[in-house]
């Protein structure tokens, strides 16, 4: 997480997907084809002891029961309840976390100020209010496309190279074949494709030709497109749960590994050494272009003496709580010819997940300066980016606005079948409510809109209720997902099968 907030500060990454999801992003050049997502995501399942955080609203600790009865949050005229906000904690497939709490809150924050915006029929496409919501976005492309010309230049990898990473064996290539799941859920239908998932991976372990089953049976076309190869893997990456994929011995099969997140299946087999080269190329050219951008931000960062202000750490972690609302002040940090503003700061904090935003809460100080330093590098690269325009440019509102505008008609449409007669805030909880039992999308909102919502409308939220609220709900959490992880006894986890259809959300 600290790498992964170091380097959306420094521009390196794409914008989280939530955030942005209206447009396309040039990302660090590298090959496209990756481990079926789902294989490589954990979530927590337990609750860290933590002390509680005393919040802007006053007060010390409350009570589990004392804070269902109270006000978690404020937003749109609407108020959330701990009430509310536990029994989503108790529906949730994670265990209560105040990260999950967090993001919760930020769900029903965003919703409620989007649904108000729309029903005032707020000024959300004009060209002064696009320009606030694409600027992020469009400072992040900047950098991008800017260090991704730089990459182009490196030298090519060379056989010594691959041949070190090889010998060292800290990272192994592996083939893959993804089988989705299609069509309904239906007992019979799951059972057939789990005995049609399982004939094939005896024909594998028979001798079947691995390639040629990759080209035939494989959902992932990314990957398929190259015959199943993978850039090359750590252990880091694998994770415990694929630890046993990760040692299995050159041209060995894994066993059926089902994503726990999605209706598929995957069978691995590790790649020989001489089948690894081009995986192990893929994975080490972003790495040594990475390692080459970041020696040469930093020594611009070291000509212009960057220094971070003494007691931004320490404001960082408190913006970084919901609501987010830290916008004045002196500025986080200093260099020759300029200074990290809180509104930049606050504008890159709400780009992130609410995860990885509310990560930063608790972060030690290595992790939040490297969040702030990369922030402070990317306003310090971005002007080396503009030669002819400011931003956002003419090229870049061409390639953002159009999808950011239909964007904003999918969710004007969506806030429209939302009953008229509630309030925002009940509203917003009823989406949530929807959301939670699969009824319902999420309605992620583009760009910097989050941080524009917010800039317009106050947001308070009581941090002793909701710390009050996720102890509450830890102990009904744990008996009601008691058996979530229960395995089949031919080591898969069952598949997803839709539930009996929920009863209409109540306001």
């Amino acid at each position: 997480r600290a790498m992964r907030l170091q380097r959306i500060g420094q521009g390196f990454d794409p914008p989280p997907l939530h955030a942005v999801s209206f447009m396309p992003v040039h990302p660090r050049p590298v090959v496209a084809m990756r481990l079926f997502a789902s294989l490589v995501r954990s979530r927590a399942t337990s609750v860290a002891a933590v002390a509680l955080v005393i919040s802007s609203c006053g007060g010390g600790a409350v009570s589990p029961d004392k804070a269902r009865g109270e006000v978690v949050a404020e937003a749109a005229g609407g108020k959330l309840s701990g009430e509310r906000l536990d029994r989503w904690l108790v529906a949730t497939a994670q265990a209560p976390t105040r990260a999950e709490a967090n993001g919760l809150v930020s769900a029903w924050i965003n919703t409620a100020l989007l649904i108000d915006a729309i029903r005032k029929n707020a000024s959300l496409d004009d060209q002064a209010t696009v320009d606030s919501v694409i600027m992020e976005t469009a400072a992040r492309m900047m950098v991008a496309d800017y260090f991704n010309a730089r990459d182009l230049k490196m030298p090519a990898i060379t056989d010594r190279q691959i041949d070190s990473v090889l010998d060292l064996d800290n990272a192994r290539v592996f083939q893959q074949i993804v089988l989705h799941f299609k069509g309904k859920a239906d007992s019979a239908s799951v059972a057939a494709f789990k005995q049609r998932v399982r004939q094939l991976h005896i024909k594998l372990e028979k001798g079947a030709d691995f390639t040629q089953a990759v080209k035939e049976y494989s959902d992932d076309t990314v990957s398929r497109a190259n015959n199943g190869y993978l850039p090359a893997l750590t252990a880091a990456d694998m994770g415990d749960r694929l630890a046993l994929v990760y040692n299995l011995r050159p041209d060995g099969l894994s066993p059926i590994v089902q994503s726990p997140v999605a209706p598929a299946f995957i069978i691995l087999r590790r790649a020989k050494r001489s089948e690894s080269r081009d995986g192990v190329r893929a994975w080490l050219a972003p790495k040594l272009a990475h390692r080459a951008d970041s020696v040469f931000v930093d020594s611009i960062a070291h000509a212009r003496h960057v220094a971070i202000s003494p007691d931004a750490r320490l404001r960082l972690r408190a913006m970084a709580r919901e609501p987010v609302n830290l916008a004045s002040g002196p500025p986080f940090a200093t260099w020759e010819g300029g200074g990290l503003s809180p509104a930049a700061v606050r504008n890159g904090t709400l780009s992130l997940q609410p995860s990885d935003r509310f990560g930063l809460s608790d972060a030690p100080d290595t992790v939040v300066t490297g969040f702030l330093m990369g922030l402070a590098r990317r306003d310090i690269i971005v002007p080396m980016t503009v030669t002819t325009e400011p931003l956002p440019t003419a090229a870049i509102r061409s390639k953002i606005e159009p999808a950011y505008r239909r964007v904003l008609d999918s969710l004007r449409a969506a806030v429209r079948r939302l009953p008229a007669t509630l309030p925002a805030g009940d509203a917003s909880a009823m989406q949530i409510d929807s959301i939670l039992v699969q009824r319902a999308a999420f309605l992620p909102l583009p760009g910097s809109l989050t941080a524009v919502l917010r800039a317009r409308s106050p947001v308070t939220v009581n941090h002793p209720v909701l710390d009050g609220v996720v102890r509450g709900s830890l102990p009904r959490w744990q008996v009601i997902h008691k058996d979530d992880t229960v395995r089949r006894t031919d080591g898969t986890r069952p598949l997803p099968t839709p539930a009996p259809p929920p009863a209409k959300p109540k306001p």
